[in-house]
């Protein structure tokens, strides 16, 4: 079974550099790796070419957004599923792709997702997301760690991201997958380490992302969006209180 990751990045040189580590650490190694370039300004080509004789595509082109980097790298990617690490982000260890691809190809799964921890580089691990689901719904796709989520690509290529959400649109993927019947697996095992500080949790990107979130929450629930915005409020509370 063949994987393709995706990395969306721009002006972030530094922070790629541990994640390219990660994925080309692994143990399994039939995946194509796929970092997509916004057009940094920042000489990142210098930090891909170090790697680049390494499994991987590097595609350099214009985007509005992220989740428009993120549609048009999935429209090059081979894989049978796709998983997607943000510069910064890291496989928790070296089996992670390994224990994932034996649990998919046990399954034959739609999508696969599991658990993850915020961390800070060089710091003690602060938060964890660990959820399990046994039925998935709009409401349990609210539990839904999404770097950690990998998808057949077809269902990508049905689902794409909504760009005109530039900070919550895994948000709406999430929700929408959720109501189409596709089968899926919930790994109970801590396959991402997500680096604090990224677009969605910049204490700046705040007012934006509550806003982008009841639009989405309003689009899927009606006029229940309000008490389900509660709900998830209090998900990450019992999150933070894992601590």
């Amino acid at each position: 079974m063949r994987l393709s990751i995706i990395t969306v990045v721009k002006n972030d040189k530094k922070n790629l550099e541990f994640t390219i580590k990660s994925v080309l650490a692994q143990n399994y190694k039939d995946f194509e790796y796929i970092i997509f370039d916004g057009l940094s300004s920042d000489r990142i080509e210098s930090v891909i070419n170090k790697y680049k004789k390494k499994n991987i595509k590097y595609i350099r082109r214009s985007d509005k957004n992220y989740y428009d980097g993120l549609n048009q790298a999935i429209s090059k990617a081979k894989g049978d599923y796709i998983g997607i690490l943000n510069a910064g982000d890291l496989y928790n260890d070296k089996n992670v792709l390994k224990i994932v691809v034996e649990k998919l190809l046990m399954t034959k799964c739609d999508l696969l997702f599991s658990n993850l921890m915020y961390c800070e580089l060089n710091k003690k691990n602060t938060r964890f997301w660990k959820f399990p689901i046994q039925k998935l719904s709009k409401l349990s796709a609210l539990r839904i760690a999404s770097p950690t989520l990998f998808v057949k690509k077809k269902i990508f290529e049905a689902n794409p991201y909504d760009i005109k959400y530039d900070i919550s649109s895994d948000t709406d993927f999430n929700l929408s997958i959720s109501s189409k019947k596709y089968t899926f697996v919930y790994l109970n095992k801590y396959i991402v380490l997500m680096k604090k500080g990224g677009l969605s949790t910049r204490y700046s990107s705040f007012p934006r992302k509550i806003f982008q979130d009841l639009l989405i929450l309003k689009k899927h629930f009606g006029f229940l969006f309000f008490g389900v915005y509660i709900y998830k409020i209090l998900l990450k509370i019992k999150q933070i209180m894992q601590i």
